[in-house]
């Protein structure tokens, strides 16, 4: 969810004009070293001045010319690294991959499957003002995402970037979660229970604990009401006063608990008058 890059494509557009006159400037040619390690410092000097484009040759250069050396593994995560802090989102997601399959021993796995994780983090749609909703938009990415960041945590729930991963993880949780509300409403406002209840059904089973279940729970009711099924009403009703007594629903819960209640005792009176 990084905004940097459209700040940047805003800046880029307003100074076009300045930099079609005078043209890109031409960066010198790159010096290179005759030792594998002294290529490699070179690149990573250059990485941490922030010239990212100056650090990914020397880490080519390494990998090129020293291909069996350690330094040229390290390379490999460093030009993932260099694409990341580029924006170059998608490239460096497929070279932290590759990090994985060609060095799947390497103590760096950990760091390079969040890496890759959160390069698709950073492509999930935010909110501007200008657009719709991010949560009405395509979520795609995010599911990506999820399964990215679950991967990672299945196999490195110690690791040091876990707590971290699991806050991304919540958030992207937390955005399918507005979707599914948002398309349960659409559904709710044009009266069509069934899909009501289905989505109700899938934040409660999908999305439960992230601040939506009390009102999942009371449009299944509503839904359940409209589908003549007063039982499972019922049971869903007792479900939400169980885990919200003093919810926002709790009071209209409560009202519906006892008109369930009347109806099905005159029902049961009318059949018993009914009988012979």
């Amino acid at each position: 969810m990084r905004s940097r890059l459209v700040l940047v494509l805003l800046v880029s557009w307003g100074l076009l004009g300045a930099g079609c006159a005078s043209g890109p400037e031409k960066r010198p040619r790159v010096s290179y070293r005759t030792s594998a390690k002294e290529n490699f410092l070179k690149g990573k000097k250059a990485f941490e001045d922030e010239d990212y484009l100056e650090a990914a040759e020397y880490f080519k250069f390494v990998k090129s010319k020293f291909p069996y050396s350690a330094f040229a593994t390290e390379s490999d995560l460093y030009l993932a690294d260099c694409d990341y802090e580029r924006d170059r989102f998608m490239e460096a997601a497929d070279k932290y991959r590759h990090f994985v399959k060609l060095h799947p021993r390497n103590q760096k796995v950990p760091y390079a499957l969040y890496r890759a994780a959160l390069c698709h983090f950073e492509q999930i749609p935010d909110d501007w003002w200008f657009s719709p909703p991010a949560h009405e938009m395509d979520q795609s990415e995010t599911l990506r995402t999820i399964r990215e960041f679950e991967r990672y945590l299945k196999r490195f729930p110690q690791d040091e970037f876990a707590k971290k991963a699991r806050e991304h993880l919540n958030k992207c949780k937390v955005r399918m979660a507005e979707q599914v509300m948002y398309v349960l409403n659409f559904y709710r406002k044009r009266e069509h229970p069934r899909a009501v209840l289905w989505r109700a059904d899938e934040l409660l089973k999908n999305y439960s604990g992230l601040g939506f279940d009390e009102e999942a729970l009371y449009y299944k009711s509503e839904a359940q009401v409209q589908l003549e099924d007063p039982k499972g009403a019922k049971e869903t009703l007792h479900q939400l006063l169980a885990r919200f007594p003093e919810g926002d629903y709790a009071s209209a819960a409560r009202k519906i608990v006892d008109e369930l209640g009347a109806h099905q005792k005159t029902a049961s009176e009318k059949a018993k008058g009914a009988s012979p």
